[in-house]
C-alpha cells in the first residue's frame, strides 16, 4: 500500500494554490480551479494505493473545481470517484443534479462528464475507481452521480468505516493480497449501497431541506415560526421535515435559532437597528432577556455591547 504526501507548507504563500492545483490535477482529475476564501490557502494531500483503487485524502481551505468540455477533450479519463467528506463540506453538480455535502456525506462523481465541485474541510477522502469495476455490475452508474447516499440503507455505514480504516493505513493492508481483497470488499459494499438506495426519496428530502432553509430565512421575524408551521407550508409531515434536517446532522429548531441569531448580529453590525429590543423583535425573539443570553453565548459578546460599537 503506497503512500505519497504533499503539503502547501512546502512552498511560499503566493505559490500555494498553484502548487495545490498542480498536485491535485496530477493525482486526481484535470480541471480548472480557484480558491474561494480570502485567507491564505492551505492544503495537505495523501495518496495511497489500495488494491485496484487509489485513495486521495485531503484537508484544505474551501476551493472550487470545474471540469469542462475542454478538459474532457484533452485526454481520456473514464474513472468513477467515490467521495467521503468526513469533516468536509461543499457542493457537487453533475448531470443536472446537485448535492449539498456536509460532514459524513458519501457520493459518486464521474470523470467522463463535466462537473462543478466546491469543497473544503478536513479528512476528505476521494477514491478513484476504474470504471469497468462498477459499470458491468451497475449499468447506468453515470446516472447515480451527485447524489448523497442515504446511510440508513444497508451497506453505507460499513462502507464508510472501511474507508476510514483504509485511510489510516493499518499495517495489515501493507500486504498486497489483503489490500486487494479489502478493496474488493469495499467495492461490493458500494454496489450494494447503490442498489438499495431509494434515490428518488433521498433527493426529495435533500430538495426539501433547501426549500425549508429558504423558507426559514424569509420568515425569521415570525415569532410563531415552528416545525408545524414549516411542515404545513410545505405540505409534508413534521417527521419528514425532521428527517430532511437529520441528513445534515441538524434539527429544525436549532437551525431557526442559529439563523435568527446570525441575522440579528448582521443587522447590528450593518447599522440596521437602533436598540436591542428592535433587533430581537425583528428576528422573532419576544423574550429580550433570553435573546441577550443566547446572543452572548453564541458570539461571546452581549448585543448591547456590539450595538454600542456600531
Amino acid at each position: 500500500m503506497s503512500n505519497t504526501q504533499y503539503s502547501t507548507s512546502a512552498v511560499t504563500a503566493p505559490r500555494r494554490f498553484e502548487y495545490w492545483k498542480e498536485v491535485v490535477c496530477r493525482h486526481c482529475i484535470p480541471a480548472a480551479s480557484k480558491p474561494l476564501g480570502d485567507n491564505d490557502f492551505e492544503g495537505q494531500l495523501a495518496v495511497r494505493g489500495l488494491g485496484s483503487l487509489d485513495i486521495c485524502t485531503l484537508s484544505a481551505s474551501l476551493h472550487y473545481w470545474e471540469r469542462t468540455p475542454q478538459h474532457l477533450r484533452s485526454g481520456p479519463d473514464e474513472d468513477l470517484w467515490l467521495g467521503f467528506t468526513r469533516h468536509g463540506y461543499g457542493e457537487l453538480e453533475q448531470g443536472g443534479r446537485r448535492a449539498k455535502l456536509s460532514a459524513g456525506s458519501l457520493m459518486l462523481y464521474d470523470a467522463s462528464q463535466t462537473f462543478r465541485f466546491s469543497l473544503g474541510g478536513s479528512d476528505i477522502h476521494l477514491v478513484r475507481i476504474p470504471r469497468h469495476l462498477l459499470s458491468f455490475r451497475l449499468p447506468g452508474v453515470e446516472k447515480l452521480t451527485a447524489q448523497v447516499l442515504d446511510d440508513r440503507r444497508p451497506g453505507v455505514v460499513p462502507l464508510r468505516e472501511m474507508l476510514l480504516q483504509a485511510s489510516a493505513t493499518p499495517p495489515g493492508l501493507q500486504n498486497a493480497e489483503i489490500s486487494k481483497r479489502f478493496s474488493q470488499t469495499m467495492l461490493d459494499l458500494l454496489v450494494l449501497s447503490l442498489e438499495l438506495q431509494d434515490l428518488k426519496k433521498t433527493n426529495a428530502e435533500l430538495d426539501l431541506y433547501t426549500r425549508v432553509m429558504n423558507y426559514i430565512r424569509l420568515h425569521l421575524s415570525d415569532p410563531n415560526l415552528t416545525i408545524e408551521r414549516i411542515a404545513q407550508a410545505h405540505h409534508v409531515s413534521t417527521r419528514t421535515v425532521t428527517r430532511a434536517f437529520a441528513r445534515h446532522q441538524k434539527t429544525p429548531v436549532s437551525v431557526i435559532w442559529q439563523e435568527r441569531l446570525q441575522a440579528s448580529r448582521e443587522a447590528i453590525e450593518n447599522g440596521h437597528v437602533r436598540s436591542v429590543s428592535q433587533v430581537a423583535l425583528d428576528h422573532g425573539f419576544s423574550d429580550f432577556s433570553h435573546f441577550s443570553h443566547a446572543f452572548r453565548k453564541a458570539f461571546g459578546v452581549a448585543p448591547q455591547t456590539l450595538l454600542r460599537r456600531h
